[in-house]
């Protein structure tokens, strides 16, 4: 058999397999993953809000974080969810026939990627002991100093920036329909908004 010929003698060479996938691809799975992204999105959000009574901007204002304790817990266990939701991922699209049957694009990718996770448990926890330092939790989430100094200012500029790479990461997670992603990114959203809380109620605040 030669050598571009893969498996069995049913098989096709692998240049004219992604030629023939290329020709009757379709939009179609790209609208199912954002389609399915954007409503889970959605619905995390709407259950947040009914969960804590929220019908106005101004009642979100008034809403606080979780103290430290809770912080540290919660933040754990949310990102644990992130193993399930690697094999759920990779073995919903290796079923949908998203991945090449000549390849194994599965067990690979779920096999690498849970020990990383589990890895940057090491480093989240430390992010988060770092910027608990002399914090006062619980706060308002959505605090305000009376007046910014150096401190504040510095502290929103950090949380800004983490706050934003946050977001292109909630953008790329509902273009690929990684529902589990989804949900533990807006919950670190929450997480990120407590620690900046936190910091801003170490000075003067406003009400």
């Amino acid at each position: 058999m030669a050598d571009g010929l893969i498996g069995n003698s049913h098989s096709i060479e692998k240049s004219e397999y992604y030629k023939k996938e290329a020709e009757l691809r379709t939009d179609k799975v790209a609208f199912m993953d954002l389609g399915s992204g954007l409503s889970i999105a959605s619905a995390t959000i709407l259950l947040y809000l009914l969960f804590n009574n929220v019908k106005t901007f101004e009642d979100l204002k008034t809403k606080k974080t979780l103290t430290k304790t809770a912080t540290f817990l919660w933040a754990n266990l949310v990102w644990l969810l992130l193993l399930p939701g690697t094999y759920c991922f990779y073995v919903f699209r290796g079923a949908r026939g998203d991945y090449p049957p000549f390849a194994d694009s599965v067990a690979i990718p779920i096999m690498t990627q849970i020990p990383f996770l589990l890895f940057l448990l090491i480093p989240l926890n430390l992010f988060m002991l770092l910027t608990t330092v002399k914090t006062n939790l619980p706060a308002r989430i959505f605090i305000k100093p009376a007046k910014y100094k150096m401190e504040t200012i510095l502290w929103e500029i950090f949380f800004g920036f983490w706050l934003l790479l946050n977001l292109f990461c909630f953008l790329g997670f509902v273009v690929d329909g990684d529902h589990f992603s989804i949900l533990v990114n807006l919950f670190f959203t929450f997480i990120l908004l407590t620690l900046r809380a936190g910091q801003i109620s170490r000075y003067e605040q406003a009400v």
